[in-house]
């Protein structure tokens, strides 16, 4: 169902607060524990309010002229999201009553009408159902401000990244991850060379003197984070680490208001190779270390053997904006809970061009106030 939490003072409408870590209220000052607000499992096993759509077997229940608007909404929103319209659902505001289109997959967004957050609770039922939540401690004001500090860094950052409504982009989200905690163990065949040079009389000898080292550890590996949705770049998510996973909360959704958030689309079993490969390559460099130092050395043969595998879903706390600009795509990011950034901003060409004019234009003016002075004196 789409759900909303209400102060139980007041009676308004809370939302997560980073920086105070509680359901806040804007209007009395009150703050509530997100525990205080219990997801409790039978919550989500009810489906949220969809309005059925055209198609469906079912009438719009709006008339023709709301209906036209819905769907250029949808439009609207496919092309900026990148959804089809097949992904596409509509929900009933639990504030306003307004029709708010949206994915399948979404689990909290925001009312376009009256700018209240909604909580599908629906959409994480069953296997869709995280197992903890990491919660925001980064808020807007802080991202905005280290934006900002990224961008005039730079005199030839485009004034495109400086907007007022490009900087509004940048949105607070709870990206899906799943986390791999096993036992490896690795056994490996490296050979090692050593070779000496010297001379002898007019000669210079090379010795070589070749070594087949068998070496074999084991390790325990925590918690090693994959994102779940397929829309995002791998290399990008894996650089906005690390997270402090001693902070998990168990899930509620709770946490989720105000900010926006999918359910997986990207199952464990095809996230695992990649949480295995990274295991791996710190596995086998601690057992390589241990087989000592050589002038040139290589692994010729590898086995490994992964025990006592558990999988845990987790939502993750990211700030992120992308920005098109000249056919291309720029991402900011921020990892939401240790302020950790990425960022890609590019450099205006126009800028540069003009900076060099200017101060082509001032060197002559400036020879050119030399000469008359040379000249009256």
């Amino acid at each position: 169902m789409a759900k909303k939490y209400s102060c139980k003072n007041c009676g308004a409408e809370l939302y997560f607060d980073p920086k105070r870590g509680t359901m806040h209220c804007d209007y009395c000052g009150s703050d509530f524990d997100p525990a205080e607000y219990d997801f409790k499992p039978g919550e989500a096993e009810t489906e949220d309010s969809i309005i059925p759509q055209t198609g469906e077997g079912e009438s719009q229940t709006t008339g023709e002229g709301e209906s036209q608007t819905a769907a250029a909404g949808a439009e609207a929103q496919a092309t900026d999201d990148s959804m089809s319209l097949e992904d596409l659902v509509v929900y009933k505001c639990p504030n306003c009553g307004a029709e708010v289109i949206t994915s399948q997959k979404t689990v909290a967004t925001t009312c376009v009408y009256c700018n209240r957050a909604i909580t599908l609770t629906g959409n994480v039922k069953g296997e869709f159902r995280p197992d903890y939540v990491l919660p925001f401690e980064k808020d807007r004001s802080e991202v905005e401000r280290a934006y900002r500090n990224l961008c005039s860094k730079s005199i030839l950052t485009p004034r495109l990244f400086t907007r007022e409504a490009t900087i509004k982009k940048i949105k607070g989200m709870y990206i899906p991850y799943w986390l791999f905690s096993f036992e490896g163990q690795a056994a490996l065949n490296i050979r090692g060379k050593n070779i000496r040079v010297h001379q002898s009389g007019d000669n210079e000898i090379t010795e070589t003197s070749s070594y087949e080292i068998r070496e074999a550890g084991r390790g325990s590996f925590n918690r090693i984070p994959a994102d779940a949705l397929k829309e995002m770049d791998n290399l990008m998510m894996d650089s906005i680490e690390p997270f402090d996973f001693s902070k998990l909360k168990p899930f509620n959704p709770a946490y989720l208001t105000g900010f926006y958030t999918q359910r997986w689309d990207d199952t464990a079993s095809e996230n695992e190779p990649r949480a295995k490969s990274r295991a791996k390559k710190a596995l086998s460099e601690e057992v390589a270390e241990r087989a000592g130092t050589y002038t040139t050395s290589f692994i010729e043969q590898e086995n490994y053997q992964w025990k006592e595998q558990k999988v845990e879903s987790v939502m993750l706390p990211v700030w992120m904006m992308y920005t098109e600009y000249h056919g291309r795509n720029y991402i900011f990011g921020m990892n939401g809970q240790t302020g950790k950034m990425l960022g890609q901003i590019p450099k205006d060409p126009v800028k540069l061009i003009r900076i060099g004019v200017m101060v082509f234009v001032l060197s002559q003016i400036l020879l050119m106030l030399i000469r008359i002075l040379g000249v009256m004196i």
